[in-house]
């Protein structure tokens, strides 16, 4: 009786601990920003307009805006970083501000890198995604382009 007594007090922490655990919605990490822009606790995280978790607490760290966010646990393995985060409108609100994340590792080479979670990493302004997503635009539409077509023939033909 006493030896089940004891194994019940111990047991049953661990358990409770384990289950707590279990439970838990997803996995954090912290964004550093020169300017929060307006984020603010229990706003959305989208990837590929896709909600992949929540704004849980905003604070600062070394004099920029600290932005703890939270990924549910089924979009955590998507993630491939370098991650390039920015904080922009909500898609579906854009009276409401909203953090896009993008995975950048996912663009090229054979990574293996994992993101573990509680990592901090540096965010991105939104204007420079903008500027970066415009480009790549301009790059494709030079593609489509007809002199674009003639410099690939002028190549073919030496």
């Amino acid at each position: 009786m006493k030896h089940t007594r004891v194994l019940f007090q111990f047991v049953c922490p661990v358990l409770l601990c384990l289950l707590i655990a279990a439970c838990q919605p997803g996995k954090e990490i912290t964004v550093l920003f020169a300017d929060g822009k307006g984020i603010a606790k229990a706003d959305k995280v989208y990837q590929s307009g896709i909600v992949i978790g929540r704004v849980v607490s905003l604070g600062l760290k070394d004099g920029k805006a600290a932005v703890r966010i939270r990924i549910d646990n089924d979009k955590w393995a998507g993630l491939k970083p370098p991650l390039a985060c920015y904080i922009d409108s909500d898609p579906t609100d854009a009276s409401h501000a909203s953090m896009l994340v993008r995975s950048l590792g996912d663009l090229g080479g054979s990574s293996s890198a994992t993101l573990e979670p509680g990592a901090v990493i540096d965010g991105v302004d939104s204007l420079l995604v903008w500027k970066v997503l415009h480009f790549a635009r301009s790059i494709s539409d030079l593609e489509r382009s007809d002199f674009w077509r003639y410099l690939e023939k002028q190549i073919q033909d030496r």
